[in-house]
């Protein structure tokens, strides 16, 4: 399963530090939308580069839907800013903000007030 992929290529990255425009530990480290697209990347699938970008490639889908590798979307204002990997078990992983380490949080507990929405890498991608 290309999710399941994705999601033990994230976890591997917990506690790798935050780097803007991070992409790999060769780079240091990551950002928000380069550790989802590192994940995705080992199974082999290519994401558009910022959160952004994802957003807008993502298929939409509801909370209920989320599965393993799913992305979830957060915005500090009207524009998609920051992208999650959802885990699984009501779990996502993150490169957060600078320094402060990539790591595993609630969903239901972290930044809710700045959900946007939910997303599911297009079955034409994979």
């Amino acid at each position: 399963d290309p999710g399941q992929v994705a999601v033990a290529a994230a976890r591997q990255q917990i506690g790798q530090p935050y780097v803007t425009g991070g992409e790999s530990r060769a780079e240091g480290g990551f950002d928000c939308s380069g550790l989802t697209s590192y994940a995705w990347k080992q199974a082999g699938v290519t994401l558009p580069r910022s959160s952004t970008a994802q957003y807008s490639w993502a298929t939409k889908i509801k909370k209920a839907d989320l599965e393993p590798g799913d992305l979830v979307f957060y915005a500090a204002g009207s524009t998609v800013s920051h992208v999650a990997l959802y885990a699984g078990d009501g779990k996502i992983i993150q490169a957060r903000k600078p320094g402060i380490p990539a790591g595993e949080y609630d969903l239901d507990t972290w930044w809710t007030s700045n959900l946007v929405g939910y997303g599911r890498i297009p079955a034409s991608a994979l």
